[in-house]
């Protein structure tokens, strides 16, 4: 079994995990974790429809702008970043651009702070989570 399922709980303990070591990265020339950034779309996408469809599970749209409310930079960023960084439909070029880590980190860095204001005990709870 791979180390991301054999090392966690659930599959949203690991994402968990990827977003809060990317919020927690030092930025460098040459970030030879290269797999964090490059995973991170997918990953934040990932945790979010999971976290974000059990937090709101009557409202189809809009859940994003609501768990940030009036954050709406926030709310901007994350779903920018996750929607370019995870999907290359419609936007080839993107993946021909260099990785943006700064952002990425800054969107991670708002969804560990969103959580951690909104559900402090659960914030604890994900951190807890981490194995490695």
């Amino acid at each position: 079994m791979p180390s991301y399922l054999a090392d966690y709980v659930t599959e949203f303990n690991y994402l968990f995990h990827q977003i809060h070591r990317c919020a927690n990265a030092e930025i460098t020339n040459t970030n030879a974790d290269y797999s964090l950034f490059y995973n991170y779309g997918n990953n934040a996408r990932k945790f979010l429809e999971a976290y974000l469809y059990y937090r709101y599970p009557n409202k189809e749209e809009g859940r994003l702008e609501r768990f940030f409310g009036s954050d709406a930079l926030a709310a901007s960023l994350v779903d920018r970043v996750n929607n370019e960084y995870s999907h290359l439909e419609g936007a080839v070029e993107r993946s021909e651009q260099p990785v943006d880590i700064p952002e990425m980190k800054r969107s991670a860095e708002f969804i560990l702070k969103k959580i951690q204001e909104r559900d402090p005990e659960q914030y604890q709870a994900l951190v807890d989570s981490m194995t490695t």
